[in-house]
């Protein structure tokens, strides 16, 4: 199969066209290679068919929000290819606390306790949240491990959608996404910050995350733009 086939395939038309230079470069080739070597040596998450999940799940053309956080979640079982994410029905322990914090801060945004939350959060992508980390790898148990290799990705796949020039909303968690900041074009993109969810348990609650009504601000912004808002409360569609 052509490179240009696989990439198809892994990301979808609209992204392999926005991000052809970079995907077929050689930096995005030893970047392949590392991943490869590191999977043979250590367990590497999320699975090599679930690193693109994001992309898949949010084609290029539909992305209307990004939603950065740092990286995958360093548990077997959690990580699932979209950031913050969890599919409970694999998860080997209790819900992360990022998750946990970012549920909090909802029900508290939007008024809905008690809905039966999405913990995939797959239903946000397929409306055109890219749920998407910093870095798309991270070795079990190292938080941050693979933050520089993707860091180049990343910067690709941000000025890739700054060139949409469509008033595309990023919400930047924490102080490693909000370092982005600088590749977003201020006239073209709109962009919401907030400590990163993990921060809570280490403050006591207090870091700022909770509070900051990311959710209910999104919507105010996509409403001032004439666009859908996200339905930030959709159901899992296995508990509805």
């Amino acid at each position: 199969m052509k490179a240009e086939e696989v990439f198809k395939k892994l990301f979808g038309n609209g992204w392999y066209i926005a991000l052809q230079q970079y995907l077929l470069s050689q930096e995005f080739f030893d970047l392949g290679t590392w991943l490869k070597e590191q999977r043979e040596t250590r367990v590497i998450y999320p699975s090599h068919e679930e690193m693109f999940t994001a992309f898949n799940l949010t084609p290029f053309e539909e992305v209307k929000v990004v939603f950065l956080g740092l990286d995958p979640y360093i548990r077997e079982g959690q990580a699932l290819g979209v950031s913050f994410g969890i599919d409970m029905n694999r998860t080997t322990g209790k819900i992360p606390p990022s998750l946990r914090t970012i549920h909090k801060e909802l029900e508290s945004d939007l008024d809905t306790v008690g809905v039966n939350f999405d913990y995939t959060l797959k239903g946000w992508a397929e409306q055109g949240v890219l749920m998407f980390n910093t870095a798309l790898t991270v070795e079990q148990g190292v938080t941050g491990s693979h933050l520089l290799k993707w860091r180049n990705f990343t910067q690709c796949v941000l000025s890739a959608l700054n060139e949409k020039n469509d008033n595309i909303i990023f919400i930047l968690l924490g102080k490693e996404a909000q370092k982005y900041k600088k590749f977003l074009d201020p006239d073209k993109t709109l962009t919401i910050e907030a400590p990163h969810p993990a921060a809570e348990a280490y403050a006591g609650g207090k870091a700022g995350f909770y509070g900051s009504k990311i959710f209910s601000k999104c919507n105010a912004m996509l409403y001032m733009l004439g666009k859908k808002e996200i339905d930030w409360n959709i159901a899992d569609k296995e508990l509805s």
